[in-house]
């Protein structure tokens, strides 16, 4: 026997047990008398309760649980409420009437039809147990939720300041300083003009990332202005060789912070960016997704951590329930991001 079933089954049996326990300590004052607790009533009584609240407990347990993955209490809590109370308020009464019916046919031998008749009659006791139960149910899966969420929002963080100290580690590493140094010094001497916007792109990147660092989304319209920013200071770089198309239309949506910058990054990490081989970089909108796409002429040495589509589609899963979609073919590869509505 699995372990899984095992526990169920201790379960079931420590719930009858009490079940029958409670009543009898509780509810029932003749029941601890010595003639009564002889007769066969009191087994009758006894098997009944402990029925009942295994029926109850596991019934209950099981629909708490169905509508938790299909309506949660974070996104919905009325709706989640009004379903389970509607829901378990049904099964109860059902129960209650099946087991009255069983008991009345088989252990008190009665004909159908005084079964049916008198099957469903209320039983107050064991209502008010049940009752507690659910409460204790519903309060239960509240907080396993509330937890869930607790715990989703801080793996967010920690991605959202992984992403952000990698970007920003990419920014000031030697290789970026070097190649951005290395570039303004000579626009320095041939285009001053050049030079001094340079640097105002490149303070702009920083700022950006700074000041983004506590953000879940951000206007996917500043994020543009920040990929462009990037894009001209990697230009200086690589010229002519590195051609990018950007999407004019910049619709009111939503995306994680340095999500676009990132998979153009990925795009010149993973690819040759030389007149031989140019990279092209399409930035587009549709059908409220980014797509980012670029021709494919892949590094026999990739200079990647491998971290940086892994980090957005984490992000996303915890933002929107649409996914981040990876389009690969021998001479192409294309992202799509979602862009949200945060409304």
């Amino acid at each position: 026997m699995s372990k899984y079933l095992r526990n169920h089954l201790i379960g079931t049996v420590l719930i009858f047990l009490l079940g029958g326990v409670v009543n009898v300590v509780l509810f029932c004052s003749i029941c601890l008398e010595e003639p009564y607790f002889l007769t066969r009533m009191f087994y009758i009584n006894f098997c009944y309760n402990g029925m009942a609240w295994v029926a109850f407990w596991k019934g209950s347990e099981f629909l708490v649980e169905f509508w938790d993955k299909h309506i949660p209490w974070i996104e919905t809590p009325i709706k989640r409420f009004v379903a389970s109370l509607l829901s378990i308020t049904i099964y109860i009464y059902l129960a209650v009437w099946a087991l009255d019916l069983f008991f009345d046919l088989i252990v008190f031998e009665l004909p159908l039809s005084k079964a049916l008749e008198e099957s469903g009659a209320p039983f107050k006791n064991v209502l008010l147990i049940t009752l507690g139960i659910n409460v204790f149910m519903h309060g239960r899966g509240f907080l396993i939720s509330w937890r869930q969420a607790s715990i989703d929002m801080e793996k967010l963080k920690t991605e959202q300041i992984a992403s952000q100290y990698n970007s920003l580690k990419n920014q000031v590493n030697p290789h970026f300083l070097f190649n951005s140094m290395n570039a303004l010094s000579s626009l320095v001497y041939d285009n001053q003009e050049k030079a001094v916007e340079f640097i105002r792109k490149l303070s702009q990147v920083y700022r950006y990332v700074l000041d983004s660092k506590d953000d879940e989304v951000v206007s996917f319209e500043r994020e543009m202005g920040f990929v462009e920013n990037f894009i001209f200071l990697q230009k200086i770089r690589f010229g002519e060789n590195l051609k990018v198309e950007i999407s004019e239309h910049k619709p009111s949506l939503f995306v994680p912070p340095l999500a676009i910058q990132m998979l153009v990054e990925n795009a010149i990490k993973h690819n040759v960016v030389s007149e031989k081989d140019p990279l092209t970089i399409v930035i587009d909108v549709q059908n409220d997704c980014c797509i980012v796409k670029n021709n494919l002429k892949e590094k026999k040495v990739k200079d990647s951590t491998g971290i940086g589509l892994e980090n957005i589609k984490s992000r996303y899963q915890y933002l929107s329930d649409r996914e981040v979609e990876i389009l690969k073919t021998d001479d192409s590869f294309e992202v799509r991001v979602p862009l949200l509505n945060m409304k």
